[in-house]
């Protein structure tokens, strides 16, 4: 007995690409825009004349039969049954006279639209109230406002389609059959219909041969009947309308304290700002908003958000508890961007790579003498180091050996705590 031959070439995901992290983010988009095409923040009409179009090039596009080295044609246009009943008639007509030469495929929708079962209209409110989609920010010159954009329920509506392949040979049907039960293995399929994902059903199979006659041409009529889950959606019928405008009047006094600003370059760009205190002032402005604030210190003692300072999202001040000491240097690191997301105690941001990066921090407490901490993750981008609370500055009292390691250019005490925050 010969041993199997093993398959070693399967392509898993077929043409489909291998989405991973942040394509998953480009995917969504992607999908997004095929809803809107038009430019426009709203989603393409789709009509009955889309959906047969849409069943036309799901079946050229999914059922391509070759016979005798040439592919089977699909009739370019949607029948109906009456235009069916003309076509066959004339089907004794030679080619000289205009008539389609078989093989053929064509695709007839029955007029009969039915009230639609597709599954995204299960839970309807009546009376098909408009629904909101989006806000798109205007401005008319002098303020800021915004556009709501409103659309209803899109309307279930089912479609029949009888595909039929007439031929000459039997080995066509069993091809074409083929394809359709590979298709519809699980009697249901989708097709793309202006970004929209719209099922098909499979019905019914029918043979509808003529026999009447042996001494009439012989060929094959067979028959399959689709039922297509369609939406209409028809852009009429949505809403534009302005929203209340809201007039926001701000004004910031910043003290003329002396302000010393860096900003460390990397996939994520870092801003440190040193502000002198006088004594009195307990808000401190960077002049700019901060999307995350990732340490402010003292003096280079650390201080603790909720408990020694106040700060919103967005705003450029943070607001200490009480005055520091004139001549106090107050330290702020920042991230100014707006491509920041905090869940859950876990802050993410998009690096200048458009890669999803981490804010972690790794505690370690001093158990012995050795210089070299150890992260738990690869270094995307440093923030800072400190001991005890009390900052440290790079080449001066640490340096970065490796993406997972820092060593220390001194030997703290004991049971000292070191607090390592980065970005993987």
């Amino acid at each position: 007995m010969g041993i199997p031959k093993r398959k070693n070439n399967i392509n898993v995901y077929g043409n489909k690409p291998v989405l991973y992290g942040s394509d998953v983010m480009d995917r969504r988009q992607e999908l997004l825009d095929s809803i809107t095409k038009a430019d426009s923040f709203l989603p393409d009409s789709i009509l009955h004349d889309d959906l047969d179009m849409g069943m036309l090039d799901f079946v050229k596009e999914n059922f391509q039969i070759v016979t005798d080295g040439q592919k089977i044609p699909v009739v370019d246009k949607i029948m109906t049954i009456q235009r069916w009943g003309e076509f066959a008639n004339n089907w004794s007509f030679s080619d000289d006279d205009g008539n389609p030469k078989l093989p053929l495929i064509a695709v007839i929708r029955k007029p009969d639209a039915q009230i639609g079962k597709n599954p995204s209209t299960i839970y309807n409110i009546p009376d098909r109230r408009t629904f909101y989609y989006a806000s798109v920010p205007t401005w008319n010159g002098n303020q800021m406002g915004a556009d709501v954009y409103k659309i209803p329920q899109p309307v279930a509506v089912d479609l029949t389609f009888d595909v039929t392949i007439v031929c000459t040979k039997f080995r066509d049907l069993n091809k074409f059959s083929k394809l359709v039960m590979q298709k519809f293995a699980s009697k249901q399929a989708y097709t793309n219909i202006k970004g929209h994902y719209i099922p098909i059903i499979l019905e019914s199979i029918a043979d509808n041969s003529p026999i009447e006659n042996i001494d009439s041409r012989r060929f094959y009529l067979q028959t399959y009947t689709f039922v297509m889950l369609g939406l209409l959606i028809d852009n009429e019928e949505f809403e534009v309308k302005p929203a209340i405008s809201r007039a926001l009047l701000m004004t910031e006094f910043i003290v003329d304290n002396p302000v010393q600003r860096t900003t460390k370059s990397g996939s994520v760009d870092i801003t440190t700002i040193n502000i002198k205190a006088n004594g009195t002032q307990t808000i401190f402005s960077v002049g700019e908003p901060m999307s995350i604030i990732f340490n402010v210190y003292i003096n280079g003692e650390l201080l603790t958000k909720d408990v020694n300072y106040l700060h919103i999202s967005g705003t450029s001040k943070i607001t200490t508890l009480g005055a520091p000491q004139a001549n106090d240097i107050i330290t702020i690191q920042y991230f100014k961007g707006k491509k920041s997301q905090k869940a859950d105690n876990v802050t993410t941001f998009t690096n200048s790579y458009g890669k999803i990066v981490t804010l972690f921090t790794d505690s370690i407490t001093i158990t012995n003498n050795s210089p070299f901490m150890n992260l738990t993750h690869d270094i995307d981008t440093f923030v800072s180091l400190d001991i005890n609370g009390l900052a440290q500055d790079e080449s001066t009292n640490f340096i970065i050996t490796n993406s997972k390691q820092v060593k220390l250019l001194g030997t703290p005490s004991i049971s000292s705590i070191v607090n390592i925050k980065y970005l993987f």
